[in-house]
């Protein structure tokens, strides 16, 4: 039996990750994010968070390092904001976090 150092549930690091991606965004995109009710407005905070990584280096910087991180990478903005809504936001609202 191999037992786990890390005592954090799958809950609580997504929960950790998705304050590590809010704290990253200035106070406009992050109440965008905040009243996503569906996919749908995944395109409008998409585009607040493209307009405010060209604005701020420093946004830009902190959110490369994130999706880096996360291997998203590749994601259009529109594709990180769903990415941190759907599997971590949603996920942990709707309890769908599965696992220790």
């Amino acid at each position: 039996m191999v037992a786990s150092c890390n005592t954090e549930t799958r809950a609580e690091g997504r929960l950790k990750r998705l304050d590590t991606f809010r704290a990253s965004l200035p106070d406009n995109v992050r109440m965008g994010f905040d009243a996503i009710g569906g996919r749908e407005d995944c395109e409008r905070v998409g585009l607040l968070l493209e307009a405010a990584r060209i604005e701020f280096p420093e946004v830009n910087s902190t959110l490369d390092s994130i999706v880096n991180a996360e291997l998203i990478d590749t994601f259009s903005n529109e594709e990180i904001v769903y990415y941190f809504w759907y599997y971590f936001d949603y996920a942990i609202e709707t309890g769908s976090v599965r696992g220790p």
